[in-house]
C-alpha cells in the first residue's frame, strides 16, 4: 500500500521528479523487464561529459516509478562517469529497502541508466568526451578473476582508473532477435559489481554489431573455407586495441589495461615498444598479441605480466571471493561450452555431408561436414579402424576429408601471410626464431625467409605435428614477442 510505504518513497511517487521526455536527446535506453513486467525509458541531453537533462517514463509498480524519479534527480547535472558510481544500495538508502520480490527493480533502474550512458559513449560520432589524463586508464573488466586483479593492481598504484567493458553478441544465438532482453549478462553484472567492490566508474561499450562484421562473419567464413581461425587475435587487433581503445580515449584515459599474461615495455636497444613472455610461461598470452603495431602498444598497460598465476589466485580468493566459482575464461567467448557445431549450424544451413578418405584414395566412410572438423582431430570421426587415424586435410570444394595414422600429420615446411612484426618490420630476410604453431605449444627451432610484406616460408628444424591452415604461427627471439602470420598451408 502506498500509504505504509517510507516517506520518500511516497514522495518520489506522488511529486513524480523528470517524468516525460527530453526534447531533442542525445542519449536514450529502453529496458524491459520479464520477471515483473517493468519498463523503464530514461532520455537525456548530454553535453560532452555533463548529464544537462534527463527525463524517464515507466510502467510497472510503485517501486519502479519512485525509484526511477529519485534517480533522475540524483544524476542530473552529474558527470557521466560520477553518476555510473550511483548504486542500488544508494537508491535504498534514500527511499528504504525495497521488498525482495521488488530488488530487480533496482537492477533495473541501474542498468537501464548505464544503457544511457553506453548508447551515448558508442555513437562513433561523439569524441573528446574528456580530455586526455596521462594518469587516467581504462581497466577492461571482463568480470574474471585476471581483469578485476589488474584493475585492483592499477588502482593500488596511484592511477586514476575506470572499469570498461564490452558488451558482445549473444553467444550461440541470433543475438538480433534478442537484442533488448539479453542486455544484461552475467559478465556484465560481474564486471559491474567488481567496479563497485574497487568504488571506480563502470562503462559498458556496445560493439556487437562491429563485433558481428569484424571477429564472426570472417571466423564462419574461413571454417567455410575448410581453415580453423583464432578469433581472439583478431579481436585483441580491431576490437579491444581498437574500437575500445578509441573509446577509452574518448573517456580521457591515456591507457588501456587487461588482465594478459605477457610484459609490454621499451626497448633499451631500439626505443621501440615491445611485448614480452610473461613471467609465468604456463600462462603466458603474448601469442594472441602478434598483430599489435607501434602505435597501439604504447597505450596498453599488462599488469600480470609480473605475476604467477597461482598468485593472482590468491588475491582473488581475498578481493573477489564471488569470482571463484566461475569458470575461467573459454576459447571463445561468442560460442557457448565451445560447441563449434551449434554455432556453425545456426549460422549455414547447407553443410553437407561427404567422404572420408585414406592417403590411399581408399574410402572409408563419411563426415557429417567439413567445416565441423580440423587438421589433427581424432575423436568425432565415426570410423572403426585397426589404428587411430587423424584428420589430414580438408578440401572444402570436394567436400571431401584425407585422413592419416599420426605419422602422416608431421611436416616441416610451411607457408604464411598476413605478416606482422612487432617493430614495424622483420630481424632480417632470413632469420632463426622459436616459432608456436598454437597457442598451447612449447614452440619450436624454425627458419623463416620472408617472400614479400604479407607472406614467408617457414621450414622447423624438427617436423612438427598439425600444421593447421587458419592457425597462427607466431615468432619468438628469447622471450621476446617478434612478429607472426596466418597460415596458409604444408609444403612438405
Amino acid at each position: 500500500m502506498i500509504s505504509d510505504c517510507n516517506p520518500e518513497l511516497k514522495k518520489y511517487l506522488t511529486s513524480r521528479k523528470n517524468i516525460g521526455q527530453v526534447d531533442n536527446p542525445n542519449a536514450v535506453s529502453e529496458l524491459f523487464s520479464k520477471e515483473n513486467d517493468n519498463f523503464i525509458k530514461f532520455s537525456a541531453h548530454i553535453e560532452k561529459n555533463i548529464i544537462k537533462d534527463i527525463k524517464f517514463k515507466a510502467f510497472g509498480c510503485n517501486y519502479t516509478i519512485a525509484g526511477a524519479s529519485y534517480f533522475t534527480t540524483q544524476v542530473k547535472n552529474k558527470d557521466i562517469l560520477t553518476a555510473t558510481l550511483f548504486t542500488e544500495k544508494d537508491l535504498e538508502k534514500k527511499l528504504g529497502e525495497f521488498p525482495q520480490e521488488k530488488k530487480k527493480v533496482l537492477n533495473l533502474i541501474i542498468y537501464s541508466f548505464q544503457k544511457l550512458i553506453t548508447n551515448y559513449i558508442s555513437n562513433t560520432e561523439i569524441s573528446d568526451i574528456y580530455k586526455i589524463n596521462n594518469r587516467k586508464i581504462a581497466a577492461a573488466i571482463s568480470g574474471g578473476v585476471d581483469s578485476a586483479i589488474a584493475a585492483k593492481i592499477l588502482q593500488d598504484e596511484g592511477w586514476d582508473v575506470f572499469g570498461i567493458t564490452m558488451k558482445l553478441p549473444l553467444d550461440n544465438s541470433n543475438y538480433k532477435n534478442n537484442y533488448e532482453s539479453s542486455y544484461v549478462s552475467e559478465d556484465i553484472k560481474a564486471a559491474r559489481k567488481i567496479a563497485m567492490l574497487l568504488k571506480i566508474p563502470h562503462i559498458i561499450i556496445d560493439i556487437r554489431k562491429q563485433f558481428e562484421k569484424i571477429i564472426i562473419e570472417p571466423f564462419c567464413i574461413n571454417y567455410l573455407k575448410g581453415k580453423t581461425p583464432n578469433p581472439c587475435i583478431d579481436c585483441n587487433k580491431y576490437i579491444k586495441f581498437g574500437l575500445l581503445l578509441d573509446r577509452a580515449k574518448t573517456l580521457g584515459a591515456n591507457y588501456i589495461a587487461t588482465g594478459h599474461y605477457c610484459r609490454i615495455g621499451k626497448s633499451s636497444k631500439t626505443d621501440l615498444y615491445e611485448i614480452k613472455k610473461g613471467v609465468d610461461t604456463s600462462k603466458d598470452q603474448s601469442y594472441f598479441l602478434w598483430k599489435l603495431s607501434q602505435d597501439q602498444i604504447p597505450n596498453i598497460k599488462t599488469p600480470l605480466g609480473v605475476y604467477k598465476k597461482i598468485d593472482i589466485k590468491k588475491k582473488a580468493k581475498i578481493l573477489y571471493p564471488f569470482l571463484l566459482e566461475k569458470n575461467e575464461s573459454q576459447e571463445t567467448c561468442f560460442i557457448t561450452e565451445n560447441n563449434y557445431h551449434d554455432f556453425l549450424t545456426q549460422k549455414f544451413k547447407n553443410i553437407k555431408r561427404g567422404k572420408v578418405f585414406n592417403t590411399k584414395g581408399e574410402l572409408l566412410g563419411t563426415h557429417k561436414g567439413f567445416p565441423f572438423y580440423t587438421i589433427g582431430q581424432r575423436k568425432g570421426l565415426g570410423i572403426s579402424h585397426s589404428r587411430p587415424i587423424y584428420i589430414k586435410e580438408i578440401i572444402p570444394k570436394k567436400n571431401i576429408i584425407i585422413v592419416s595414422d599420426e605419422n602422416g600429420l608431421y611436416q616441416k615446411e610451411f607457408k604464411v601471410f598476413q605478416l606482422n612484426f612487432i617493430s614495424g618490420c622483420p630481424p632480417g630476410d632470413f632469420f632463426k626464431a622459436i616459432v608456436k604453431i598454437r597457442y598451447n605449444s612449447d614452440g619450436s627451432s624454425a627458419q623463416i625467409k620472408i617472400l614479400d610484406k604479407k607472406s614467408a616460408n617457414i621450414t622447423f628444424d624438427k617436423p612438427q605435428k598439425a600444421i593447421t591452415p587458419g592457425q597462427s604461427a607466431v615468432f619468438y627471439i628469447n622471450d621476446i614477442l617478434v612478429g607472426g602470420g596466418v597460415i596458409i598451408k604444408s609444403t612438405g
